[in-house]
């Protein structure tokens, strides 16, 4: 079984969720639908399909840091968060008022 663990695709699919006030801009760096679609097609006509595939260099060196340093990654994603946070992203949204207040930026 392979899993593909692409990056964010703009699509409509985001549509509700900045609708709703959460952006994802600046959480994670867009990447073009073609990318995806291609690393899908490879895993699916594998000889062996991979277990885990990224759809993107810096996904790849994702993975590996989450696998091999799960401590460093868990830093670095709490404080990609943390700058989302203090720059406003989610100050429109009801849904991330405990992260918000947690991060010390209540409305």
């Amino acid at each position: 079984m392979t899993t593909v663990y692409p990056s964010m695709v703009r699509s409509p699919i985001h549509d509700s969720t900045r609708e709703a006030g959460l952006v994802l801009d600046g959480m994670s760096r867009p990447e073009p639908l073609d990318g995806v679609v291609s690393a899908v097609v490879t895993a699916v006509t594998a000889r062996r399909g991979p277990r885990d595939v990224a759809t993107t260099r810096q996904g790849r060196a994702e993975m590996a840091l989450a696998r091999h340093a799960p401590p460093l990654a868990d830093r670095v994603v709490r404080r990609t968060v943390a700058a989302r946070v203090t720059a406003g992203a989610f100050a429109k949204a009801p849904l991330p008022e405990g992260l918000r207040r947690r991060h010390g930026r209540a409305d």
